[in-house]
């Protein structure tokens, strides 16, 4: 268990690293993204949201960011919370498991959900730094936008039978904010 903690630990900082390094690299400022069609965060959110849940959570999501842009710089800032949420589940995770109180089958679901989220953060350390890097290849960008919904979708399955459990929650919000950033997405890259 230590060593698949440990492993985590090293996958997750290599991919911080390297979302980083392309960060520095590309340089400039976030907002400052040319790709995409222009619009407002109001209506990007109508067009990326299907659900009044999600059109809420897109509003809370692009409070801060321009009123007009580029739509990449909504996706970006979709996807970088996204990120930042699963980054937040995962610790929390490790920290439940650090306690070493539960019992076994509810054990395995949590390590289940720490390796998914291992791969739903690599998918959105991808899409952040396609974004960042204004390189947003689309095959690899869909492909990443799935593995981090997919990745979350697979750790709420693990759950299934702890309702209970504090990461149910949280699964749920991050699935949410990972299929938010998707959408937002799509505006760039089209339905597929």
């Amino acid at each position: 268990m230590k060593k698949r903690a440990a492993l985590t630990t090293a996958v997750l900082a290599i991919s911080l690293a390297a979302a980083s390094f392309v960060a520095a690299f590309a340089g400039g400022d976030p907002w400052s993204l040319k790709a995409g069609p222009t619009m407002t965060w109001s209506d990007a959110c109508l067009k990326a949201c299907a659900t009044p849940a999600l059109y809420n959570l897109c509003q809370e999501t692009l409070l801060h960011a321009p009123d007009a842009a580029a739509a990449n710089v909504y996706a970006l800032a979709a996807a970088e919370r996204a990120k930042a949420s699963l980054d937040a589940t995962a610790a929390r995770a490790e920290r439940l498991l650090g306690g070493g109180w539960f019992p076994g089958l509810q054990r395995e679901a949590y390590w289940q959900c720490v390796d998914d989220y291992l791969d739903a953060r690599g998918g959105m350390v991808g899409v952040v730094a396609g974004l960042v890097s204004d390189c947003v290849v689309e095959h690899s960008a869909r492909a990443d936008y799935a593995q981090a919904v997919a990745g979350v979708e697979r750790c709420a399955a693990a759950l299934k039978d702890f309702q209970g459990s504090p990461l149910v929650a949280m699964n749920t919000a991050d699935h949410e904010r990972a299929v938010l950033a998707s959408e937002l997405g799509a505006l760039i890259l089209g339905k597929q």
